[in-house]
């Protein structure tokens, strides 16, 4: 026994001992020049993606049911491939003759559509129906993510896919971010570019902004239960609010917003985009946003009054989102491009839009015929 305890003692101390080394040996490196230098293991770029091989079901709840018009409570199912893009519910062809690669946020996402009429799956159906070639179109949606995200999803994991068509539609995110900070750049964990990294997870300065005893309770969370977590907080709090501005502390007055600066970063974004798609042979197309921004219009402007908070009238919201709806029609123009102008062509009623921009199902099905109609012309034209 007592060679067991020494065994012990002796182990402890030395992993101990071990540990300070390395600690103090860090520290000493970092104050002189090494011979060597440390590559790729302390900071990385942010892929907003879907993890890959899911499905799950989701379901509105009854808060987010109270901010809506014409939406369904009901059971959504998503299913998610190994490339991290949503299924369409459809067959998928085998080295199909054609690819489409949807990009963009919620609203291309379509979460609270089902599964079939969301509008990348009308949009495959269709394809496949009117032309003799075979199609696959790929819904690389993802909610919260802005362009410059949808950037770098094409770079590391569309490009390679090989399609010929990519399609980009975004404004209401970069609006989020870029009329907060004014750059892509700069902003909360939750719209991070680059983040810190350590032993793999992700940390911002963001964090550092946490007391302490938060930060306990909840590394204490993620070690000892995080599955158990995962699955009861939705089911024992699936109608709390929890809510937390997560711009809390970066948020402008419109009277302090660079607005040319903020246009020019989104112009630049979508940009980049249209030119690293041109550099691969493939051919980009730009979308404006559908949406219900228009202060003549009751609902926007409570919801404007609920979520602004006093940052920018409806008015000024208003004027800001159509702004940005235009410079993706300049850039289209500028590079020669397709646009479908989602903006003019879809209706701005509750038939079709659920609050402010997100579709419903009968909205979804209706731009599924209206981006059908313009890709058909489009791959018809390129024969």
């Amino acid at each position: 026994m007592n060679l067991i305890k020494q065994f012990l003692i002796v182990t402890i101390v030395s992993l101990v001992t071990l540990k300070f080394s390395d600690i103090a040996f860090g520290y000493f490196q970092s104050q002189t020049v090494s011979s060597g230098l440390a590559k790729g293991t302390g900071r990385a770029i942010v892929m907003r993606e879907l993890n890959p091989n899911q499905s799950a079901s989701i379901r509105p709840n009854n808060n987010y049911m109270k901010d809506v018009e014409n939406l369904d409570q009901i059971n959504y199912e998503i299913k998610i491939d190994e490339n991290g893009f949503i299924l369409n519910g459809n067959d998928i062809e085998k080295n199909p003759d054609i690819k489409i690669l949807f990009l963009g946020g919620s609203t291309t996402e379509t979460l609270y559509v089902p599964e079939k009429s969301r509008f990348p799956s009308v949009v495959e159906r269709t394809l496949r129906s009117n032309l003799k070639e075979t199609v696959n179109v790929l819904n690389g949606g993802v909610s919260g993510n802005n362009s410059m995200h949808s950037l770098f999803i094409f770079l590391a994991k569309g490009i390679p896919l090989q399609p010929q068509y990519v399609v980009l539609m975004h404004n209401i995110n970069d609006f989020a971010l870029l009329s907060k900070t004014e750059s892509y750049w700069i902003g909360p964990k939750s719209r991070a570019v680059i983040v810190e990294t350590n032993g793999g997870n992700f940390k911002t300065i963001e964090d550092s902004s946490r007391n302490i005893f938060f930060n306990l309770i909840k590394n204490a969370k993620n070690f000892l239960a995080p599955n158990l977590y995962t699955y009861l907080r939705p089911r024992l709090f699936a109608d709390a609010t929890f809510y937390r501005d997560e711009f809390e502390g970066y948020s402008k007055n419109y009277s302090d917003l660079n607005i040319d600066l903020m246009k020019e970063q989104f112009r630049s974004s979508i940009t980049s985009f249209v030119k690293l798609s041109k550099a691969w042979n493939i051919k980009p197309i730009l979308m404006t946003q559908g949406n219900r921004i228009d202060p003549d219009f009751e609902y926007f402007l409570k919801w404007a009054e609920r979520h602004q908070r006093g940052k920018m009238t409806p008015e000024e919201f208003s004027t800001l989102y159509s702004a940005m709806n235009e410079i993706t029609r300049e850039v289209a123009s500028k590079e020669n491009i397709t646009l479908i102008d989602l903006d003019a062509l879809i209706p701005k009623s509750n038939k079709f839009i659920y609050d402010t921009i997100h579709l419903n199902e009968t909205g979804s099905i209706l731009m599924g015929e209206i981006v059908s109609a313009a890709l058909l012309d489009l791959i018809k034209t390129n024969k």
